[in-house]
């Protein structure tokens, strides 16, 4: 029975996660087309010139000279909210680990298998997390194809697949965090709401504490995940290590709070 929760969740779920990815990807193309129009992108420069600074630091991009640039358009117009996207894919699929199945009365018939219950949570979780390296690879794939049908875009490609790597990280800890809080709860709902706030509000905390720096939201961000994948500057700055680290052992802290919650808590039916 080694593996038979991993391999039917990619069985079941992996049409699901194709279609995502071409949402995603197409996202990524669509940038990537409409870079080489420079009056476009000149046009747009001046548009954001009229932008007050400090909002500008917080749409993820140090000043409007650099969205004039092929990387900073990519930077400022991707990856500053690709991770919204994904982050919704990481919160469906951590709903999917045990709440989605509980929340209809099912849950008891999976734990019936001869399994133990931290194996069904553990292997439900590594699916989606493959799912999720399969969809940002193919990301990649897709818009290093795109470069290679266009020469003149100038675009460095080990940033570009640094940008597409730092999605990782946060991705996963969406993911962990809702499977905690799936397993931590009896209901779907107050899980699911629990695991969007949790993105919201990481999101509305990192987006107002770069806009005011020196204030006390400015320190909040510590607190936010968004502003330890800062997407809006990895074209200009690359990855940040620490970063990634911190963030990755936090999924690990996560993924374990909620195989220890689902060990010891009787399931509803």
């Amino acid at each position: 029975m080694s593996g038979i929760v991993f391999t039917n969740t990619l069985r079941r779920n992996w049409l699901n996660g194709l279609y995502w990815t071409i949402g995603i990807a197409l996202c990524g193309v669509y940038i990537l087309v409409v870079i080489p129009n420079v009056d476009m992108l000149k046009q747009y420069a001046d548009l954001v010139k009229t932008l007050p600074p400090l909002l500008l630091q917080a749409f993820g991009a140090s000043q409007a000279s650099d969205i004039a640039t092929p990387s900073g358009f990519l930077g400022f117009g991707f990856f500053s909210y690709i991770l919204l996207l994904i982050a919704a894919y990481s919160v469906i699929s951590g709903l999917n680990i045990s709440a989605n199945e509980e929340d209809r009365g099912i849950l008891d018939v999976t734990l019936s298998l001869p399994i133990p219950r931290w194996r069904l949570v553990l292997e439900r979780f590594l699916a989606y997390a493959l799912i999720i390296v399969v969809m940002l690879l193919l990301t990649f794939l897709s818009m290093w194809a795109v470069k290679q049908t266009t020469p003149s875009l100038d675009i460095d490609m080990g940033r570009l697949a640094e940008g597409i790597f730092n999605l990782l990280p946060s991705s996963l800890l969406v993911l962990g965090f809702t499977a905690l809080v799936g397993t931590a709860l009896r209901s779907r709902g107050a899980a699911a709401g629990a695991a969007a706030a949790f993105v919201v509000i990481s999101y509305f905390v990192d987006f107002i504490g770069k806009s005011a720096s020196g204030t006390a939201a400015a320190s909040l961000r510590a607190i936010s995940f968004f502003s330890y994948y800062n997407g809006g500057d990895i074209m200009r700055t690359g990855l940040v290590w620490g970063n990634v680290i911190l963030l990755l052992v936090v999924t690990v802290v996560f993924a374990a709070a909620g195989l220890w919650f689902f060990e010891r808590r009787d399931i509803g039916v």
